[in-house]
């Protein structure tokens, strides 16, 4: 097992300067689980940002503020803990030689970009993992035009997110049409520790099968295979060549002004709705304070009616003793006295009062009566406004999202082919003398018979594809059979390579034939297949595996077919395969689990979308 090559990522960490959220890896298998939109994509995109890439995490509205990253890693070449820094939307990394607690504003740390032309991170992140930066590997079949090897080419097989994890052409290359062959060599150059060139490794191969003795190959051979290639290559580029001549900007321009004058109508309807809306919940609240107002005076109301009829019952009372001295009523007790204290309550000024009063309450909840209809009747043209404003704005967001919008990226992708037709037409150029050159060269060399070396790369032996193929394959075999992959035979060899493909073939079928959600387990075993055979074999390799969502695939939350979809069977039976593996990294993002997962021997951390129970996301 190689330990002294690669990377342990320890912990991905955010930070507003005040506090911090952060997710926390450990060797062996991490798992984050958890429904969509809780963050477990934006770790992936923040991961693969700290490492190098150009493209930012995108913005969610649940990180207004975190903007600082730091990701703690662990340099199994240096054995020792680095930090990475990097503010969102910049080129600018800080690299600390110490774990993210120690770091301050007096730390050291050296600072490198992620693009451009001088202090490339790239470096430091090959010599993190304990590679040579100066190894070149050959860009072209027919040149003699080599680059660096770069960390990137190590993140292609170790970063695979959802989009690429289910994808139906090759699985060592990009898809790129001009950097397939550095690509191929690659991961020739991963497999055997040493090759740099994909062609005369496989023309080693052909030779090794022919003879064990003859130590050089015909020339016409080999012209015959660049002749070949050059063919391919010519088809493929005047196959894709537009030769319309139709211009489509004056279109494309029209289009997005379309957009952008239909943009400007839904934000003014959508502004438009909400006063609408605002001006409706007012007129309901003043509905419901005139209701509680009319209640009071319903209650003074009532309150009148019983100090009236208190009123007429002690108007008729008839009372025999004084109330002021408790003396009865004799000749001793004057009239007037007696009017003044016995008879004090003055029922014909009480029923004055109480009409006076009456009156006055009727009149306001008269008032108050009228106010809440016309309230009333506005809510409802209100209503009526807000249904047309939003039919408007769905016809008009609808016409803009399934119309324009497809029509501006057909005209784009159409005026980008167009940009393209040029170069196009330059290489067609090239190819077609490089042909005629090369057709030339083969019929001198079959005149005079020359036997001669293959172009000068390094060498290796005859068989040394096979060996490193095969024992990828039997890796590759070993875990789908531990995971029960359907149609899988448990005692032989299930897993083949398509040299003309460039891809593997599972029990006689081709993985591009697959659904998708077969196809990224296929992908996914590869990838960690290849990390295993790197470690095993002492070959240099990134240390880790990061996937997002190889076992729901990216079109299943929209609606995948049920052909496509992997049972949830054989996603637990995937988890249990890979969390017996030791001594290297695998991290698994993927969504909510309906089936109980063994957490046990492995770094399971769930988010729960529920902020009563558990951690809801990342931020």
């Amino acid at each position: 097992m190689n330990k002294n090559c690669g990377l342990l990522i320890k912990r991905l960490i955010l930070s507003n300067g005040a506090d911090k959220r952060e997710v926390k890896f450990s060797e062996g298998l991490n798992i984050i689980s958890g429904p969509t939109d809780t963050g477990k994509t934006y770790v992936f995109q923040w991961l693969k940002y700290m490492l190098g890439s150009n493209d930012s995490p995108k913005n969610i509205p649940e990180n207004r503020d975190y903007l600082d990253g730091y990701l703690e890693i662990y340099s199994f070449a240096k054995k020792d803990i680095i930090t990475l820094r990097r503010v969102l939307s910049t080129n600018k990394v800080y690299i600390y030689s110490c774990p993210f607690e120690i770091i301050n504003d007096k730390t050291e740390y050296l600072r490198v970009n992620t693009k451009g032309r001088t202090k490339l991170i790239s470096s430091n992140m090959m010599e993190y993992i304990g590679v040579n930066s100066e190894i070149e590997l050959r860009t072209h079949i027919g040149e003699e035009k080599y680059r660096k090897l770069a960390f990137r080419d190590f993140l292609h097989f170790s970063l695979i997110d959802e989009k690429e994890v289910i994808k139906d052409k090759t699985l060592l290359t990009t898809g790129q049409y001009v950097s397939r062959t550095v690509e191929l060599n690659a991961f020739f150059y991963f497999i055997s520790g040493k090759y740099t060139s994909y062609v005369s490794y496989l023309s080693k191969l052909r030779a090794g099968k022919k003879t064990k003795e003859k130590p050089q190959v015909d020339k016409t051979d080999y012209l015959d295979e660049l002749i070949v290639e050059t063919q391919n290559q010519l088809f493929t580029l005047q196959s894709s060549e537009d030769s319309s001549g139709i211009s489509f900007k004056e279109e494309l321009l029209f289009v997005t002004s379309e957009i952008k004058q239909h943009s400007e109508v839904i934000r003014e309807t959508f502004k438009s709705t909400e006063k609408l809306k605002t001006k409706r919940l007012m007129n309901q609240e003043l509905i419901k304070r005139f209701n509680l107002l009319k209640e009071h005076f319903n209650s003074d109301l009532r309150r009148l009616d019983f100090i009236l009829e208190g009123g007429s019952i002690i108007s008729n009372l008839q009372p025999e003793n004084c109330p002021v001295c408790g003396k009865q009523l004799d000749a001793y007790h004057d009239e007037s006295h007696h009017e003044k204290v016995v008879r004090g309550v003055n029922y014909e000024k009480l029923i004055s009062s109480y009409s006076s009063e009456k009156e006055k309450i009727m009149l306001n909840l008269s008032d108050l009566s009228m106010t809440t209809g016309n309230l009333e009747e506005d809510i409802e043209k209100i209503n009526e406004e807000i249904l047309i404003e939003e039919k408007k704005y769905r016809e008009i967001k609808q016409k803009v999202e399934n119309e324009l919008k497809p029509t501006q990226a057909s005209l784009q992708e159409k005026i980008d082919k167009q940009v393209d037709a040029k170069l196009i037409k330059a290489k067609i150029e090239y190819l077609t003398n490089q042909l005629i050159r090369l057709n030339s060269q083969k019929k001198l060399f079959s005149t005079t018979n020359i036997l001669i070396n293959s172009p000068q790369e390094p060498t290796v032996e005859n068989d040394v594809v096979d060996q490193n193929i095969e024992e990828l394959m039997k890796i590759m075999n070993g875990f789908l059979i531990n995971m029960k992959f359907p149609g899988i035979n448990l005692k032989s060899n299930n897993v083949s390579f398509d040299f003309k493909e460039f891809d593997f073939i599972i029990n006689g079928k081709a993985r591009s034939v697959f659904g998708k959600g077969f196809r990224s387990i296929i992908y996914s075993v590869f990838v960690i297949s290849l990390m295993d055979y790197c470690q095993k074999n002492n070959l240099p390799h990134a240390g880790f595996v990061l996937i997002d969502s190889p076992l729901t695939t990216y079109q299943e939350a929209n609606g995948t077919d049920e052909e496509e979809k992997v049972p949830e069977e054989l996603k637990v039976r995937f988890l249990n395969t890979f969390s017996n593996i030791v001594g290297s990294q695998i991290i698994i993002l993927e969504n909510k689990f309906s089936m109980d997962v063994n957490g046990e021997k492995m770094n399971f951390i769930e988010f729960t979308k529920d902020r009563t129970t558990g951690r809801y996301g990342f931020m």
